[in-house]
């Protein structure tokens, strides 16, 4: 079965009727065989003991997936049960997945039983990316080991940041600061670094993602890291899922608890909205605060 078939097996379900476009399912036509449905020329209905068979055999499945999709958003897709089931093996495995730092060839092999099954770009490998709640996933089993640098004009930085996402490293280089790219939620290989005897400042998504990596750096990494705090005019945009990161207030400065204070519960920061000094292309040598 396929999504659009487990829905029609629920619409028949709760309207007694449904298209006869359930009819290509073969699990349907099992169904019939057995005195579950009665077909007709242009529609599917249900006999007196349909409801019984779909509370046995499919009601479970259509609630878990339907609460996969829509939390997703990821309904407009017509992912086979199978994927369907395996999406709802990531979701529930995502910490470990995260935390192990899985590439995509481990993931498809261990969800998916090929190593090629999730292709980048495709409507699948979307739907792990939003499950995961990340941009980009490693690329083979070694493509974390490495830390990217965009060293600055004068050699010898003031201060280093280490960005969340890698837009920064794609523009002019800074006159006194170093930027740092990890690989979004990748930052293990940090512990691998002495701490910097300069200041060294996260920014990121002022998000669920973007806050719990903070901490998780500011914590077992490197203690003295700061969250880089957006300067007006800052842009907040509606929240795309609930805050659920726990917030230990004893890792920001009393400025960036007053942010935080203003945006959650329903807003949010995208990192590439962020206005800093820091930031500017020409920092004329100033000392960095």
């Amino acid at each position: 079965m396929n999504w659009k078939e487990i829905k029609l097996f629920n619409q028949l379900f709760i309207d007694g009727t449904t298209s006869i476009d359930l009819m290509k399912c073969s699990f349907a036509k099992r169904a019939k065989e057995m005195d579950y449905i009665i077909e007709d020329k242009r529609s599917v209905t249900k006999s007196e003991l349909y409801d019984s068979f779909y509370n046995k055999e499919l009601k479970e499945k259509y609630n878990i997936y339907s609460q996969l999709v829509n939390n997703y958003n990821i309904a407009d897709t017509n992912f086979s049960e199978t994927n369907l089931e395996n999406l709802v093996k990531i979701e529930n495995d995502k910490n470990l997945i995260l935390d192990d730092e899985k590439s995509i060839k481990e993931i498809s092999t261990l969800y998916f039983d090929n190593a090629k099954y999730l292709r980048k770009g495709s409507k699948l490998f979307d739907a792990v990316l939003n499950i995961l709640d990340v941009s980009e996933l490693p690329i083979d089993e070694y493509d974390q080991q490495y830390l990217l640098v965009l060293h600055c004009n004068n050699k010898e930085p003031k201060a280093i940041i280490l960005c969340e996402n890698q837009n920064n490293l794609q523009k002019k280089r800074l006159d006194d600061v170093e930027l740092w790219y990890a690989g979004g939620r990748n930052t293990a290989k940090l512990k691998y670094i002495v701490e910097p005897d300069i200041p060294i400042f996260y920014l990121c998504d002022w998000d669920n993602r973007g806050i719990e990596i903070y901490q998780d750096i500011k914590k077992n990494i490197f203690p003295k890291i700061e969250i880089l705090i957006p300067q007006e005019p800052i842009k907040l945009l509606d929240i795309k899922r609930v805050w659920k990161t726990k917030i230990d207030l004893s890792l920001f400065s009393e400025e960036a608890i007053n942010l935080l204070e203003k945006i959650i519960p329903n807003k949010w920061i995208e990192e590439e909205s962020i206005n800093h000094k820091i930031l500017n292309r020409v920092l004329n040598n100033k000392k960095i605060n």
